[in-house]
C-alpha cells in the first residue's frame, strides 16, 4: 500500500478522473491552488540550500543546467507555444508561463533515483530558483508586454519560491520520513492536477482538437527533447552522472508553478492553464518511460563491467 501511495502516477491519475467527473469548483479555486503549490514547494524544497565554496566547484556544471533550463528548455517551449499565436491567442499566453517558471524541483529526485550527480543537481536547483526571481517576470514581461503586471508575477514568484524555501529551513529540525514527505507531495500533485484540469473540462470536452495538439506539442517538448539529448550526450560520450541532471532540467518544468500563475494572472477560468496543465500529465508520463528506458540503452559503467552483464 505504502508502494501505491508513494507511487506519484496513480495520484495523478485519480487527479485526472475526478477533474473530469466533477469539473471547476469555482473562483476560490485559485486561493485553494496557491495554499496547495506553497506547501507543496516547502515540502519539495527540504535540504535545498546554497554554498559558495560548493558552488564555485561545480561553477561549469551549475552553468551548464541553467542554460539547460532557462535556454533549450524555455526557447523550445516558446517555438512549440508559438504555433498557437494566430489561433489561440490565450492558450499561446500558458506556453509563455510554462516556458518563464523554472524547471521542476523533481529533478532532484529523478538525479538520485537515476544515480547522477545529486549534489550538483541539488546546487544548480538552488541556483536557477534564485535567478527565477529575475528572470521568470522578465520573460512573462518580454511577451506580455503591459497585459500582465511585472510586479504581480514578480510578488508570486516571491510567495512561490522565497517562502517556501525559508519555511524549509526550520523544517529540517523536524524529521519526515521520506516515504510520508513524498506520499503527502503526491496528495498535493492530486490537488493540483484536479484543480486545474477541472477548471478547463469544458475546453477538454467541447473543443478536443485543441487538447489534442496540445498533448502533441508537450510530446515533442518533452519526450522528442529529452531523447534527442540522450542521443547526443551517448554519441559525445558525455558523462551520464551530469547527463542525467541536465536532460530533466531541460525538458521538466515545474508546471504546478506555471498553472498557479496562470490561475491568479488570468482567472481559474481562463484556457491558459491547459498547456501548463497538460504539461504536467505529460512529464508524470515521461518520467515513468525514462524509468524503464535509461538503464537500458545508456546503462551506468559500473553496471556494464559487473559480473552480471559480463
Amino acid at each position: 500500500m505504502v508502494n501505491i501511495l508513494s507511487d506519484l502516477k496513480y495520484w495523478i491519475l485519480a487527479g485526472v478522473i475526478l477533474a473530469l467527473i466533477i469539473g471547476p469548483i469555482g473562483e476560490f479555486s485559485s486561493t485553494v491552488l496557491i495554499i496547495v503549490l506553497i506547501l507543496q514547494m516547502t515540502l519539495s524544497m527540504d535540504g535545498l540550500s546554497l554554498n559558495a565554496k560548493s558552488i564555485k566547484m561545480n561553477s561549469k556544471p551549475i552553468m551548464y543546467s541553467v542554460v539547460a533550463c532557462f535556454g533549450i528548455s524555455t526557447l523550445v517551449t516558446l517555438a512549440i507555444g508559438s504555433l498557437f499565436i494566430a489561433d489561440h491567442p490565450e492558450i499561446w499566453n500558458g506556453w509563455i508561463m510554462l516556458s518563464a517558471v523554472p524547471c521542476a524541483v523533481s529533478c532532484v529526485a529523478m538525479s538520485f533515483y537515476f544515480r547522477g550527480n545529486t549534489t550538483m543537481s541539488v546546487l544548480s536547483l538552488a541556483v536557477i530558483y534564485f535567478l527565477a526571481l529575475a528572470v521568470t517576470p522578465l520573460i512573462t514581461w518580454a511577451l506580455m508586454g503591459e497585459s500582465v503586471s511585472v510586479l504581480k508575477i514578480f510578488s508570486y514568484v516571491i510567495l512561490f519560491v522565497v517562502v517556501p524555501m525559508a519555511a524549509s529551513v526550520p523544517m529540517k529540525k523536524v524529521k519526515i520520513k521520506r516515504n510520508t514527505r513524498m506520499i503527502a507531495i503526491n496528495i498535493l500533485m492530486f490537488a493540483m492536477v484536479f484543480l486545474a484540469l477541472g477548471a478547463n473540462r469544458n475546453v477538454l470536452s467541447t473543443e478536443p482538437e485543441i487538447v489534442l495538439l496540445v498533448i502533441a506539442a508537450c510530446i515533442i517538448r518533452v519526450f522528442v527533447v529529452s531523447f534527442l539529448m540522450i542521443f547526443i550526450f551517448k554519441r559525445r560520450g558525455s558523462g551520464r552522472d551530469n547527463a542525467v541532471v541536465y536532460i530533466p532540467m531541460a525538458v521538466w518544468k515545474n508546471s504546478g508553478l506555471a498553472t498557479t500563475l496562470c490561475f491568479v494572472i488570468f482567472g481559474s477560468a481562463a484556457v491558459a492553464a491547459l498547456p501548463c496543465a497538460i504539461s504536467l500529465l505529460i512529464e508524470v508520463l515521461w518520467f515513468a518511460v525514462l524509468s524503464s528506458y535509461l538503464d537500458k540503452v545508456w546503462p551506468r559503467k559500473d553496471d556494464t563491467l559487473s559480473p552480471a552483464n559480463g
